[in-house]
């Protein structure tokens, strides 16, 4: 590599932090993954950080506009840079988004649930886990709702199902620790 080459590759360096600056995150993502892809490249740490800084923004904004699988789109893609910084980070907002798109999923059960003759306890199982994820996102209330549905669901076979499961513990059993 030329000190020319050098000067061009903290030139785009500088670019990619300009358009995170700027709001453009797409575009600081895409030149900071093609730097830190670039084994040879004398900022491929710095460039490692600033694509993991950007796709973490990224990634709760798409989490807050409710667009889990974008964000999981674009978190996995981040991951599969091998120099991205805080990986840690990167994965648990991944992880985030699963349930977002778990939750979905529990919910699309839940309402195939009210077709007659579903099963009973396909449609509690999905209420019940639909109403313990809520919490891992901080939406209590809306697993109450959930909880409170189902135990007024008006197949008593469902109803009864989730009572049942309401009422499990569902913690594992730990000797010396206390819940």
């Amino acid at each position: 590599m030329t000190a020319i080459d050098s000067g061009r590759r903290s030139d785009r360096l500088d670019h990619a932090r300009r358009l995170a600056e700027s709001g453009d995150l797409d575009g600081a993502a895409a030149i900071f993954a093609e730097l830190a892809a670039d084994e040879d490249a004398p900022d491929r740490g710095e460039a490692g950080e600033g694509l993991s800084v950007v796709v973490e923004r990224m990634a709760e904004r798409l989490l807050e506009d409710g667009e889990p699988e974008r964000a999981a789109d674009v978190l996995l893609e981040a991951l599969s840079v091998s120099a991205v910084a805080d990986p840690a980070r990167l994965r648990v907002l991944l992880g985030m988004a699963h349930l977002e798109m778990a939750c979905a999923q529990f919910a699309g059960a839940v309402e195939d649930s009210r077709q007659e003759g579903a099963d009973a306890g396909t449609g509690a199982l999905a209420i019940e886990l639909l109403a313990r994820t809520l919490p891992l996102r901080g939406r209590d209330a809306d697993a109450e709702t959930v909880w409170r549905y189902g135990l007024d669901h008006p197949d008593p076979a469902l109803a009864e199902q989730v009572r049942l499961r309401l009422g499990r513990d569902v913690r594992p059993a730990m000797e010396g620790v206390e819940a």
